[in-house]
């Protein structure tokens, strides 16, 4: 029988950095990066 801390422990690594945070905060900032590109982008060429 499958123990039921073994069901929550999460041993994965992301693939690029080396905890999860770091890859969520990756992913956050690139958000950014990208919408306020955008957000630029527009306003030049209005």
């Amino acid at each position: 029988m499958i123990d039921e801390k073994e069901l929550l422990k999460d041993d994965t690594k992301p693939p690029i950095f080396k905890t999860w945070k770091r890859m969520y905060l990756f992913v956050l900032v690139l958000h950014a990066v990208l919408i306020l590109f955008f957000y630029i982008l527009t306003k030049v060429y209005a």
